[in-house]
């Protein structure tokens, strides 16, 4: 059966598709509405009747209902990260069926920069775990609010948690001290924030039963620092560590190793890319909170590094150890043990 190979620019209403056979032989143009679902099944079958397909798309909002369509109807299917590709087809002209042209050239070729694509349940998990940062900041923004009303009134919280039991009866106690008005956005905040702590609460019941389904969470749950959504996040973005030679790629997947410019006799280090899953970095940043307290051996190489580096440098390095220290974990089933070498996992 001859191959056909196909680019999907992927737009907020409409797609540009372009294909072509190996004979060069354009048979695939136009656009499809990216909300109504029958004109791709109808298109895509009478394809596949013809021709062995190849398809290649963008990752964006539509990236798991259009892989999951188009997985039933074709042999590959790759899923491209937009920023890479976008420096390799840089182009003098930008249109829609030109960039789907070059994604059509680039499955023929096989050159194109593919993401990896996890099973559904993982990108669910996935999601769920982006969701909840998000909605983690939305507490975050109302709290910061809340104290620049105090600024406003000149007084400050002297609890941490400002909306903890002791920060909310001192609202209660500094109320009067607001004009009219403020004392209405303070009402409001507080109550937004009681519905956000009782969402997170739902949220959390939900991260809990997620992370349980993986067969290597208590491995990570001996790490400290290291709870349900922390592990959920870590496994979830990981989706297999075979896929992992190395803990140096795995450090380069969470964007928690340095940059690096070399050409002739020019060596340049940078800082950390950042190009791997915000939420897991920022995940582990925080658990090195509680690692750094109970862990004394963790402590002393933090300590050892602010000696001479910036605390955020300091806290970089940190992440990236903590990284590959996870890849030896999940790759030999080892716990974590406090102060010295890894034990079998129970």
């Amino acid at each position: 059966m001859e191959h056909l190979y196909v680019g999907i620019d992927c737009g907020k209403k409409l797609s540009e598709l372009f294909g072509f056979t190996d004979q060069g032989e354009v048979v695939v143009t136009g656009a499809l509405g990216m909300y109504d679902l029958e004109p791709w099944r109808k298109k895509f079958s009478v394809l596949r009747s013809q021709y062995q397909l190849h398809v290649a798309f963008e990752v964006g909002p539509h990236y798991d209902w259009l892989y999951d369509l188009l997985t039933e109807y074709c042999a590959e299917v790759v899923v491209v990260n937009p920023a890479n590709f976008a420096l390799i087809s840089r182009s003098q002209r930008k249109t829609d069926r030109i960039d789907a042209q070059l994604l059509a050239e680039g499955v023929r070729r096989g050159d194109l920069p593919a993401v990896h694509v996890p099973d559904k349940q993982t990108r669910a998990d996935r999601r769920l775990v982006a969701f909840v940062h998000w909605h983690g900041q939305q507490l975050g923004a109302v709290k910061t609010k809340l104290r620049s009303l105090l600024q406003q009134h000149r007084l400050e919280c002297p609890f941490t948690n400002i909306l903890g039991k002791g920060g909310r009866r001192w609202l209660g106690e500094k109320m009067p001290e607001f004009d009219p008005q403020a004392q209405v956005f303070v009402k409001l905040l507080v109550e937004q924030a009681e519905w956000l702590v009782k969402q997170r609460c739902e949220l959390d019941q939900r991260v809990e039963a997620r992370a349980a389904t993986y067969a290597q969470a208590k491995v990570l749950q001996t790490i400290p620092g290291f709870g349900p959504l922390v592990i959920l996040a870590t496994l979830s973005a990981i989706a297999g560590i075979p896929r992992f030679a190395r803990p140096e790629r795995l450090s380069s997947y969470f964007g928690v190793c340095g940059s690096v410019y070399q050409s002739g006799q020019t060596l340049r280090l940078g800082s950390l890319t950042k190009r791997g899953n915000v939420h897991v970095r920022w995940l582990l940043s925080q658990a090195l909170h509680h690692l750094h307290r109970k862990d004394p051996r963790a402590r002393r190489r933090y300590q050892r590094l602010r000696r001479k580096k910036p605390c955020g440098v300091a806290r970089g390095a940190q992440v990236r150890w903590l990284t590959e220290i996870i890849w030896h974990m999940l790759t030999k089933n080892e716990a974590y043990r406090l102060g010295g070498k890894a034990k079998l996992a129970a």
